[in-house]
């Protein structure tokens, strides 16, 4: 079976469906991962051979676009209330903009290499007409609960002008089947065909440094702030801030941060520990809390691994996640204008010394572990495609 798997240029959005892929390719199965050229590089060090489609854009600034956002703004109450309002539309049309960049060689591609199946994540819109254009199932992998379900009514007809220039008038961008690796009890209620799956934490490469390797002394703390926000504004970034809430605690503090963002940190407490891009599958299993802007896989990294999580939500994807975890018991949710020093200093302390908390991320971790291992759906995918092509 050939299965093509396509992501748009930004690693996140393409780290989830690393462990299908590499399921699929250690059943037999032949793997093309096609994206923008600023994603070859992740596809290929993830093991995969990258094709390269279309042609790279500035998501820092499509995301300014959309909401309105002035790269050198200070970070007010105003904004952070303004940022987390709901862009519906105008969110989907920047994904269907990032479609028409790469759509083209995606179907050129899937034309001359004729898959039996296209997986792409829920944004990633050129992939459901590519599926379309070439006759065959397309599968969808989420990455955390599902947002975009909420704009399944207008998703097809933002794509519809896009499926017309291939000839293709049918097509799903929720999927033939959709994969899920999100706890039911996190999800939404949905009504598409679905297959669950557990989610395998891949945050990209790295080397294990060796304190890792010793168990902590103390209590571990995790500071993560991802690597959207300061490509859009680098006020947005609350690391710093959370640091500063933090320094002195009866905990050992560890910060992960591209090196590119370490000058949005700020002068660094002495104490704490600040590291390069190190991925948070290695470092959160060693962890006692974590404290993080919401993106979709650091809180899945989170979720699988038991870590009770503070969340402070800038965006609504990102407000979207927290709310949805928060009545788990496995997180607490501060917005960044109540998340004033002493604030954050007293629900940290609670965090970590209310055993509540570690019973929530225990249990959410109990059922996200519980779903089947990528290994167990590849059966699932051969039979869709084997299904399709006995009906053509």
């Amino acid at each position: 079976m050939r299965v093509l798997f396509s992501a748009w240029a930004w690693p996140p959005h393409y780290y989830p469906m690393v462990p299908l892929a590499w399921a699929l390719r250690n059943a037999g199965h032949e793997i093309r991962v096609a994206g923008p050229p600023a994603l070859a590089e992740a596809i290929t060090m993830s093991g995969q051979p990258a094709v390269e489609v279309g042609e790279d854009c500035d998501f820092s600034q499509l995301t300014r676009d959309t909401m309105h956002i002035d790269r050198d703004a200070p970070a007010t109450v105003e904004l952070w209330k303004q940022l987390r309002k709901p862009k519906g539309e105008r969110a989907l049309q920047m994904f269907v903009d990032i479609a028409e960049t790469m759509v083209d060689g995606l179907v050129e591609f899937a034309r001359a290499w004729r898959p039996d199946l296209v997986v792409h994540g829920p944004t990633t819109y050129a992939g459901p007409i590519a599926a379309a254009a070439v006759g065959v199932p397309n599968v969808r992998v989420l990455m955390a609960p599902d947002i975009a379900y909420r704009g399944r009514d207008i998703e097809p007809v933002l794509l519809r002008p896009l499926a017309e220039r291939f000839g293709v008038t049918e097509f799903s961008p929720q999927g033939t089947l959709t994969v899920d690796p999100c706890p039911p009890s996190i999800q939404l209620p949905t009504d598409y065909p679905k297959q669950l799956m557990r989610y395998i934490a891949y945050n990209g490469p790295a080397e294990v440094p060796e304190w890792l390797l010793e168990p902590p002394s103390r209590r571990r703390v995790c500071i993560t702030w991802g690597t959207t926000l300061a490509k859009v504004n680098p006020n947005l970034v609350l690391a710093g801030q959370m640091l500063e809430a933090v320094a002195g605690i009866d905990a050992e503090v560890v910060v992960t941060v591209a090196p590119s963002h370490r000058e949005h940190l700020g002068p660094i407490p002495d104490g704490i520990r600040v590291v390069d891009a190190l991925p948070l599958h290695l470092l959160l299993p060693t962890c006692d809390l974590m404290i993080h802007q919401g993106g979709n896989g650091t809180t899945m990294t989170g979720v699988v691994n038991g870590v009770p999580q503070l969340i402070v939500p800038q965006f609504p994807d990102q407000a979207f996640v927290a709310n949805q975890l928060a009545p788990t018991g496995a997180a607490a949710v501060l917005l960044p204008e109540d998340a004033g020093p002493d604030t954050v200093r007293g629900l940290v302390t609670d965090l970590l010394e209310n055993p509540q908390w570690r019973a929530g991320a225990g249990r959410l971790a109990d059922e996200a572990n519980a779903q089947p291992a990528p290994t167990e759906i590849v059966p699932v995918l051969e039979r869709l495609a084997a299904r399709e092509h006995a009906t053509v």
